[in-house]
């Protein structure tokens, strides 16, 4: 058998990172007055951080981040800080993240999609020099992490083909 290499084997989790970073840009109205605008990105900064760290380094999460923040016509340079922040964070707590079951992770999760949500909302208020409300921030989170089981099922089987060996568990990077 003919071994693939690893930039073939890697495609399928940076097509689907690309892809978060794609619906991340959109706008999802949920009622009129609701409109919801999630990071997606969090979800694969998440997941590749805790199980293949060297597929969504720092530089990457700073780069779709700053992206997002220029298509989407917000605070330059937001988003970039936060995905970089909360990658630092989710590093810090890899080795735990990694020997808890799937429920603990994905109340992690929720967590830190509460956390980044906050801190998005504190520093916009801080910019606009206003009381914004709390509720798109709380609901974008909250819609988040509720999708987050169907994208990790998706980049559990990317780690299946990068990984076919169960080494996912072994602490690199």
């Amino acid at each position: 058998m003919v071994p693939v290499p690893l930039a073939a084997r890697v495609a399928p989790a940076i097509a689907f990172i690309l892809l978060l970073a794609l619906l991340s840009m959109q706008s999802f109205t949920l009622s009129s007055l609701l409109t919801v605008n999630m990071a997606l990105v969090l979800h694969a900064l998440y997941f590749w951080s805790v199980f293949r760290p060297r597929i969504f380094p720092a530089w990457l999460a700073f780069l779709l981040g700053f992206l997002i923040d220029i298509v989407s016509g917000r605070l330059l340079g937001l988003n970039a800080f936060l995905f970089v922040f909360i990658q630092l964070v989710i590093l810090r707590q890899r080795r735990y993240l990694l020997s808890q079951p799937f429920a603990t992770q994905w109340g992690a999760f929720l967590f830190l999609a509460l956390v980044a949500e906050a801190l998005r909302w504190g520093i916009m208020a801080l910019v606009d020099t206003a009381i914004l409300s709390p509720l798109p921030a709380l609901t974008s989170a909250v819609c988040s992490a509720a999708i987050y089981p169907i994208t990790a099922l998706v980049m559990q089987a990317c780690l299946r083909v990068i990984s076919p060996y169960t080494s996912c568990d072994r602490l690199e990077g």
